[in-house]
């Protein structure tokens, strides 16, 4: 099970959109080594958006593999920023390669509101890289449309410290690159159980 929680501790700029606190909440159960479930949510605009999935994703390659796709499902709620909720479903790709000293992946996801006919799409590209046992970075690229129409891109350059064998502190900076230009210091805790 990996639990991961989190937000925008710091704002600077004209942060509102594509950055503001966003706390963020990621819950996973591996139920085989090809089957997880689990819970996806956040809140974004001050507040005035956000959503909350529950998922399945299925591993389409064996785990010796180098690359590793799979393919998720997810049914939720999609808070719009006039306040109306929207049932939502959601499909998923996602490829990863372990290196010698880290990881690559890339992550898209494309959800679609089943009242008000309303899509978002988004695709997040990472790079991470272990340092030592204690020590790893991750550079982050995100471009996507969001509920509004929106074009939006942004970079998350992170540091990551192991404090224990399963807990993990990320802090990071996030930086909208479209839109309003606006800038966020997030932290989040990554515990696997």
């Amino acid at each position: 099970m990996f639990l991961s929680f989190g937000g925008n501790i710091a704002l600077f700029g004209e942060a509102a959109r594509p950055v503001h606190y966003d706390p963020t909440l990621y819950f996973e159960y591996g139920y085989s080594e090809r089957l997880t479930f689990g819970l996806d949510g956040f809140t974004a605009d001050r507040g005035e958006a956000g959503s909350m999935f529950a998922f399945a994703r299925y591993t389409l390659t064996e785990t010796t593999a180098r690359d590793q796709f799979a393919l998720g499902l997810g049914a939720g709620l999609t808070q719009t920023p006039n306040g109306a909720q929207d049932e939502t479903i959601r499909a998923t790709l996602h490829w990863g390669r372990g290196l010698p000293t880290g990881w690559l992946a890339v992550d898209a996801e494309v959800s679609y509101g089943l009242t008000r006919t309303l899509t978002q799409t988004k695709i997040d590209g990472t790079w991470g890289y272990r340092f030592n046992d204690d020590w790893t970075s991750a550079l982050q690229g995100q471009v996507g449309v969001g509920l509004t129409g929106d074009t939006y891109t942004k970079i998350a350059p992170s540091i990551i410290w192991t404090a224990r064998d399963n807990l993990q502190v990320r802090a990071g900076l996030v930086q909208a690159l479209s839109g309003d230009y606006g800038t966020g210091l997030s932290l989040q805790t990554w515990v696997t159980f």
